[in-house]
């Protein structure tokens, strides 16, 4: 009994890498910068919005951009990482402290804001090339934008179930 079942689990383990080989891996998503480019101006002449224009390049990764001609948000997502890469632009980043209060309105539990930017939070000039890692909870802040608008690779994606708030 013990080789017979011994055998099933070969040539069914073979079987699968088999068809594993047979099919191949899927392509990687690909959306190229061009395109992400003119998405990004076609949503920019149809709205202002404090969060900016986002194109989704798959689940979690977007590339977006702000304007310097709107409010920023001091924002806090209690369930996610966020990754950014800047791409274009500059401005002053702040990250950690704690949003000023009152909070802003907000529908969505990943995301709590403040109009009033961030109180004992740590400022930096972030330019194209830098990468900024946001723990869940971790207050930021785009304190001011030089020039016209900056653009980043943003990448979120939820890695707890239970909200992490440094917030009082």
């Amino acid at each position: 009994m013990k080789r017979v079942l011994a055998a099933v689990v070969v040539v069914s383990v073979s079987g699968l890498t088999a068809l594993a080989q047979d099919s191949g891996a899927p392509p990687a998503i690909y959306k190229p910068g061009t395109e992400i480019m003119v998405e990004l101006d076609q949503a920019a002449v149809s709205s202002a919005s404090a969060g900016g224009w986002s194109v989704s390049v798959s689940p979690g990764v977007s590339v977006r951009r702000r304007s310097s001609a709107v409010a920023q948000f001091g924002i806090i997502h209690p369930y996610s990482v966020e990754i950014y890469r800047i791409l274009a632009g500059s401005g002053t980043f702040v990250t950690g402290g704690v949003l000023e209060l009152p909070l802003a309105a907000s529908t969505n539990p990943n995301l709590i804001r403040s109009e009033h930017g961030i109180r004992d939070g740590l400022a930096r000039q972030v330019r194209e090339g830098d990468i900024l890692v946001l723990q869940p909870g971790t207050p930021h802040w785009f304190r001011s934008i030089d020039g016209d608008s900056l653009t980043y690779m943003e990448s979120r994606i939820q890695i707890t179930t239970h909200p992490v708030q440094f917030q009082p």
